[in-house]
């Protein structure tokens, strides 16, 4: 009986290890990956290009008066008041490489992200446009005689020093790494614009005016995670920053034996002219999110 049970033992000693050979082999665990975290406050660099206009208004007007003799000795024997006004809109593209720096912060819900962020911008935008104009000529009966048309042109200058914006955005994840949002918010920059107004074969006058001017901008973009924290972005934003009235530019001239021997004339411009601004902005950006 000894002998029978000691086999008996020996028998499932041997079994055991072979059962367990032909149990299935479970895979290792694999590592959870987290998903990538938004939140927080980041910083980084913008580099771009952007399609600006400037359409001008010259608000121009042109008055020409005539002297028996030389003025202002002699009273005035014609005043014609106002020959012409508003001499249409003038369009120039100012475009240019713009580059800068921009910061926010995210809040993550979900796939929902919300955020804050501003940015200023260095810019190389700048662009002019001339145009002719033309005071017609005028019959003056107490010369017995016509004053002859002159020609005259415009030129608006137009420069945007710097601008920056601050606006909420708001996107969808749709991955863990890949953010598409909308933006929108306050927008402001320098412009400086320069214009200049002259008859021909009597020279030029000029005036600049330099302001900080406040307007809008909406767009949309895209945002993709690269390595630990950093990501990129690519963005599109449309921009209005109003109109900027000039001071009056103001010249005279005068021109003697017209329009008959013995009369002479004075021919004054007056301008105030207003350029309005938009923009369209295309950058791409580097940003860094630091830990929180």
């Amino acid at each position: 009986m000894k002998k029978m049970v000691i086999a008996g033992a020996a028998l499932v000693s041997l079994a055991v290890p072979a059962a367990a050979a032909d149990l299935p082999l479970k895979a290792p665990p694999r590592a959870v990956v987290a998903a990538y975290d938004w939140n927080g406050f980041y910083a980084g660099v913008n580099v771009g290009y952007s399609w600006g206009r400037a359409e001008t208004d010259p608000r121009a007007t042109e008055q020409v008066q005539v002297f028996r003799g030389v003025p202002p000795v002699l009273p005035v024997l014609a005043d014609t008041g106002v020959v012409g006004a508003g001499l249409g809109i003038a369009r120039a593209d100012v475009n240019g490489v713009i580059g800068g720096l921009q910061a926010g912060w995210n809040w993550q819900r979900g796939t929902w992200l919300f955020g804050l962020e501003t940015d200023f911008q260095w810019s190389g935008e700048h662009g002019s446009t001339a145009f002719g104009f033309t005071i017609p000529a005028l019959v003056v009966p107490a010369a017995q005689g016509t004053v002859p048309a002159l020609a005259g042109v415009l030129t608006a200058d137009t420069r945007l020093k710097w601008f920056g914006t601050l606006r909420p955005r708001a996107g969808v994840l749709v991955t863990d790494r890949w953010l598409l949002y909308v933006t929108g918010g306050l927008a402001y920059g320098r412009l400086d614009s320069t214009y200049t107004a002259g008859l021909t074969g009597f020279g030029a006058f000029a005036s600049t005016v330099s302001t900080t001017q406040a307007g809008w901008t909406v767009g949309v973009g895209a945002e993709g995670a690269l390595w630990g924290n950093w990501t990129a972005k690519v963005e599109y934003l449309y921009m209005d920053l109003g109109s900027v009235t000039g001071g009056g530019i103001a010249g005279t001239v005068t021109a003697s034996n017209v329009p008959a021997i013995g009369f002479s004339t004075v021919t004054t411009v007056t301008a105030a002219p207003t350029t309005k601004f938009t923009d369209n902005i295309f950058r791409v950006g580097l940003n860094y999110r630091f830990a929180h």
